[in-house]
């Protein structure tokens, strides 16, 4: 039972009493805890200074949130400021507690006062420095129990951290994997599993061996989010993401050897992909694909023909689409008729780094219902080739112009715009041929206040096909 907290205080009129009842503290446990447990570890401690009533709530969230940065501020705090009826819980200048200690003696603190009584639900921990690999093993075995939704460990440290195999048979009720760092992982041939494990963060972690990263998917059998940073260290990679309950998967290769990526998950609908090699990759059914941003490197002495159809063909069904530099460069080997139809596709963002004219051309010739328009050419050089791509701009809007500029095309987006003479020519026809459009927005990083205005003055004065459409310089 809550005792009571109320407090009388001093009335400012002497024929008046105002009595203020603490509310909050008479809240029930479950409540508070509730409260708390979108607190730190390091704030939710700090709340039992409050009263007697509050001097052991904190044992009872069933989260612990670890972070060496935040607990390095401890060590500058004056050290007058320190609750004396808490130097022994918290005050880390008197003692000068590493972060070993502060966190070994929270663990220790809330094992005695609540006897377990509460297990850890949330447990996260970030140890930037260089951390001890004897106290991450002991503190992520105790965290490890069949309660356990959500793990996010950073660890930095010269040495691997081996994952404690123990972890792929206890924790059942897994919701949340996120771990960055030297961790090494090797699931057990007996493992039972993660049958709740939705969402999986592995950033620059490493796996036992070649069959290790498929081996964790099959413990995963609802995975619907997969987010995959790694270095690629050693040779034979092959990465296997058959997942048909998947729906977002966020993939970053940072390559020192060539690794081969095969991606078949029909209910995804967000991809992202960067480090893959067009011969390496290969993207299988992706019929529920909704959003794409995709680059690939490959060689540039090497025709890719078929490789790219089959690539591009798998995004098909995309609504929207963001294809950078490297990717648009691999178009150049695709004619028009080499492209699938993108009848979903709505907003293309196209990051080229040089002038493909036909690339784009070729795109939205089969993008019919493209409504938005991104045009990226910010950190690319420009050479002196106005003449050139001028005409070339010219003949592309007096030939076949795009069903979707003049009949769909609602908010084009020049970023990276350094004022040329074809990029002013190519916005124009923009202007003179988008019926229905919207939002003409023109930026550029590089033009000083007085250019930007002389551009914006220049843009005004032409001819524009859409009545309402508005036009901005940034």
């Amino acid at each position: 039972m809550a005792e009571s907290t109320s407090k009388r205080l001093k009335p400012t009129d002497p024929e008046e009493a105002t009595v203020v009842e603490d509310r909050i503290s008479n809240l029930p446990d479950s409540l508070l805890c509730h409260i708390l447990s979108f607190l730190t570890t390091k704030e939710a401690v700090v709340t039992s200074i409050l009263s007697s009533r509050w001097t052991t709530l904190w044992t009872l969230v069933p989260k612990l949130d670890f972070d060496s940065n935040e607990f390095g501020e401890i060590f500058s705090s004056d050290e007058e400021e320190q609750s004396p009826n808490h130097q022994d819980q918290w005050n880390t200048n008197r003692y000068h507690f590493t972060f070993a200690h502060i966190v070994s003696r929270v663990w220790a603190l809330r094992d005695r006062s609540r006897n377990n009584a509460n297990p850890i639900k949330h447990f996260r921990l970030y140890w930037r420095s260089d951390s001890d690999p004897i106290h991450v093993d002991t503190w992520v075995r105790t965290a490890i129990t069949p309660d356990l939704e959500e793990l996010d460990l950073f660890i930095s440290h010269p040495k691997p951290f081996n994952f404690p195999s123990t972890f792929f048979n206890y924790a059942k009720s897994l919701l949340v994997l996120k771990l960055n760092g030297k961790i090494v992982l090797n699931p057990p041939s007996s493992s039972f599993g993660f049958p709740s494990l939705k969402t999986v963060h592995l950033v620059n972690v490493r796996f036992a061996n070649g069959n290790t990263f498929s081996k964790l998917l099959s413990c995963c059998p609802v995975l619907q989010n997969l987010y995959l940073q790694i270095y690629i260290r050693d040779r034979d990679n092959y990465f296997k993401i058959i997942v048909p309950t998947l729906k977002t998967l966020h993939l970053v290769f940072l390559r020192f050897w060539d690794c081969k990526l095969e991606i078949n998950a029909p209910a995804l609908e967000y991809l992202y992909c960067r480090g893959c090699s067009i011969e390496d990759i290969l993207l299988g059914n992706l019929s529920n694909l909704l959003e794409a941003d995709v680059t690939v490197d490959h060689d540039a002495s090497k025709d890719y023909g078929k490789k790219i159809r089959d690539f591009i063909g798998a995004l098909s069904n995309v609504k929207s689409l963001q294809l950078v530099s490297n990717l648009t460069e691999c178009l150049c080997y695709a004619t028009e008729t080499d492209l699938p139809m993108f009848h979903n596709l709505t907003c293309l963002s196209i990051h080229i780094g040089c002038i493909l004219w036909d690339v784009l051309l070729n795109l939205l010739h089969r993008a019919p219902n493209l409504a938005v328009l991104v045009f990226n050419t910010e950190n690319v050089e420009w050479y002196n080739f106005d003449e050139e791509y001028t005409s070339i701009i010219v003949s592309m809007f007096y030939g076949d112009v795009p069903m979707c500029i003049s009949s769909h095309l609602q908010t084009f987006h020049f970023k990276g715009f350094k004022g040329s003479t074809y990029e002013l020519e190519f916005v124009e026809h923009i202007l003179k041929t988008a019926r229905f459009l919207k939002t003409m927005t023109v930026s550029s990083a590089r033009m000083n206040s007085e250019e930007k205005v002389r551009v914006l003055k220049e843009l005004l004065m032409f001819p524009r096909e859409s009545r309402t459409c508005q036009v901005a310089f940034l």
